[in-house]
């Protein structure tokens, strides 16, 4: 190497300008070996080799940078870079820690540490470090931080404060596609519809080859509806729009899936429907613009089934719950259990679930490269926790991770994807001919409610109404659900209740993000008219509230269509009598199901105006509701520590796999 040094780092950064990154790594490489003390030659020769996905030999030069040069920041904060492409986020945030108090003002790195911050899970320290960052950034570079800070508080649940970033950022560059893409979620969580399909619709001008958030815009679907005429509208609307993109062109990018809302509105679930005709159209939509990937071979060889279980980020809250009881009571000796889990949600699905007997694995947020990662597994089948709650999880069944794939009842009604191939369900939820609901073959357990359930504890002090503002005078019937749930059909059992009980006083409780909130408000007001006086939305409460509040109220209530699932479980096994409504839909039937797993169905309500008259019933007589409670004292040990759950579940996994 007889050229000047200093003319071949020119030469191999004009390349990486360029990007040749192949060529400038070709010039890099010899010239750091050569010069191992030089900043420039070894600091940028991990950068290419960071920038070209080689991160492991990333770290590897740069760990080595950072030993010969320890007082040079540069070196820290690329290390952090390529740790975290290497997928060892706490890693990289440790360098960052330290890069960062020996170089305080660093805007970038502030920027870059959120972004690992992000990566597990720790959105409120990445809003601190975002923040910090636009301390030292001048506004030119704030955009991209800006945008990151909405995404954090999105995560956060709190659209309405990541609007002002946002604007923020479009002021400073008002054609930043992610900052329109991000606004347009912020507005969509409030409730601000119209508003929201302007900024997806931006998105699409920006970025024409981006279509599906036009059609997002197009399929934009309220959170609650004002009664079933307009449910039936908007459902008519949704079929004519997805007959008018089918002939339109355009594919769908892989590597943007999990951002691209081009899923079915999740709403649907809360209307009221059966969904399969709907779900099975907006699939075949999609199947032409998606690659065709065949499912992996069944794997040869091994003494147990590799199982898989899959839950994204935003999800496994519910997820933990459900499955901690489960897990450990598995036979290991025919089953090696592994668990799929997107990065962020790592850390606290494994300190609550443990490490046991289980397999870990930490996914890419995105769709294609999670595929790669669970194929790479080698599954002989995969739990699909959620499919349609998100993008992620509802694009991830298309890529056919596993031979064979599943769901059940988390989100409970038919996928309408072509390749997944069983819903796993419960006899005692589903009608005859319930078949025709799903477009998976459907799967029934004989016996149970799907999961192994530990009773809830009552708080350590119990509460009285006056701790949540609550007159003893009233009879108070509870209806714990999420707004989305409250369909138009409990309007009139509401006002059922509170004409036949002039005490009576409804609660409900209002939703995290508060956009569905207001808008049932309204809906009940007009509705019911002077009778929305006695209905109560109280704000969401902790889990020891909640828990306390169930022991204060006479009766609870199920909405129509769909019932509580881990909350029935909570009103059973506080004893509190639930009044239900029978649906042919599993997400109306589960505390039905429930109740005849106790052998218990004298509070499954006829009709409607059986409901009414069994609530009232309940919530005035004081001996009926004393004789319920202590019926559910003697029944609710069937709902708890079931090992039907158990045993039915290995057996439905013999089926799905032939083994049986």
């Amino acid at each position: 190497m007889n050229e000047n040094p200093e003319r071949i780092l020119k030469r191999a950064l004009d390349h990486a300008g360029a990007g040749r990154l192949e060529e400038a790594l070709a010039l890099l490489a010899p010239l750091a070996a050569r010069y191992p003390k030089v900043p420039a030659a070894v600091i940028n020769h991990g950068e290419i080799l960071r920038r070209l996905g080689r991160f492991d030999e990333a770290v590897a030069v740069l760990e080595n940078a950072v030993a010969r040069l320890p007082d040079l920041p540069v070196a820290r904060f690329n290390l952090a870079l390529a740790l975290r492409g290497a997928g060892r986020p706490e890693d990289a945030l440790a360098v960052y820690r330290e890069a960062l108090r020996r170089q305080p003002d660093h805007g970038d790195g502030w920027y870059n540490q959120g972004n690992a911050l992000l990566d597990t899970g720790r959105e409120e320290e990445a809003v601190a470090s975002y923040r910090r960052a636009l301390k030292h950034l001048p506004p030119p570079r704030q955009p991209r931080t800006l945008n990151n800070l909405a995404s954090a508080l999105i995560l956060l649940r709190r659209p309405a404060e990541s609007e002002a970033p946002l604007r923020d950022a479009l002021a400073l560059s008002p054609d930043y596609p992610d900052a329109h893409l991000n606004l347009g979620v912020a507005l969509e969580r409030q409730g601000h519809l119209g508003a929201a399909a302007g900024a997806y619709r931006r998105v699409g001008e920006l970025r024409p080859e981006h279509w599906w958030h036009a059609l997002h815009a197009d399929l934009l679907c309220p959170d609650v509806f004002d009664d079933n005429a307009a449910i039936d509208t908007w459902r008519d609307d949704y079929a004519a729009t997805l007959a008018r993109w089918r002939d339109r062109p355009g594919h769908l990018d892989p590597a943007l899936l999990h951002l691209s809302g081009a899923e079915p509105p999740p709403t649907l679930m809360y209307q009221g429907r059966a969904d399969r005709a709907l779900k099975t159209a907006h699939a075949n939509l999609l199947a032409p613009r998606l690659p065709a990937i065949e499912p992996p071979a069944p794997r040869s060889g091994g003494d147990r089934r590799r199982i898989g279980l899959v839950v994204n980020h935003g999800h496994e809250g519910i997820f933990i719950r459900s499955v901690q009881g489960v897990l450990p009571r598995l036979d290991r000796q025919r089953f090696e259990i592994v668990v799929a889990v997107t990065r962020p949600a790592l850390n606290r699905a494994r300190a609550a679930l443990g490490d046991d007997g289980l397999t870990w694995l930490a996914l890419s947020p995105r769709v294609d490269q999670a595929a790669e990662q669970l194929r790479a597994a080698r599954l002989d089948l995969l739990y699909h926790w959620e499919v349609g709650s998100d993008s992620f999880n509802y694009f991830l069944p298309w890529f056919r991770p596993a031979p064979l794939q599943y769901t059940s009842w988390a989100w409970p009604l038919t996928t309408g994807i072509p390749g997944m191939d069983f819903f796993l369900s419960s006899d005692l939820a589903e009608p005859e001919g319930a078949q025709d609901l799903y477009r998976e073959t459907l799967l029934t357990m004989p016996g149970n409610m799907f999961t192994w359930a530990e009773p809830p504890t009552p708080p350590e002090r119990p509460m009285t109404r006056a701790d949540f503002g609550l007159a003893d005078g009233e009879h108070l019937y509870l209806c714990a659900q999420n707004p989305r749930k409250i369909h138009p059909d409990f309007d009139p059992l509401a006002a059922g209740i509170l004409e036949r009980d002039p005490r009576a006083r409804v609660l409900l409780i209002g939703s995290r993000e508060g956009a569905e909130t207001e808008p049932l408000r309204q809906r009940l007001q007009r509705r019911l008219g002077a009778l929305a006086e006695r209905v109560t939305l109280l704000p969401r409460q902790s889990r020891e509230r909640y828990l306390g509040l169930l022991d204060v109220v006479d009766v609870a209530l199920d909405p129509p269509h769909y019932s509580g699932a881990n909350t029935s479980f909570d009103a059973l096994g506080m004893a509190l009598p639930l009044i239900t409504l029978p649906s042919p839909l599993l997400r109306g039937a589960f505390t039905g199901g429930l109740y005849r797993r106790m052998g218990l169905t004298g509070l499954i309500a006829r009709d409607p105006e059986h409901y009414v008259e069994l609530a009232v019933s309940v919530a005035t007589d004081p001996a009926l509701r004393q004789h319920w409670r202590d019926a559910l004292r003697r029944g609710n040990g069937a709902i708890f520590h079931d090992d039907r759950a158990i045993g039915e579940l290995q057996n439905a996994w013999d089926i799905m796999l032939g083994d049986r």
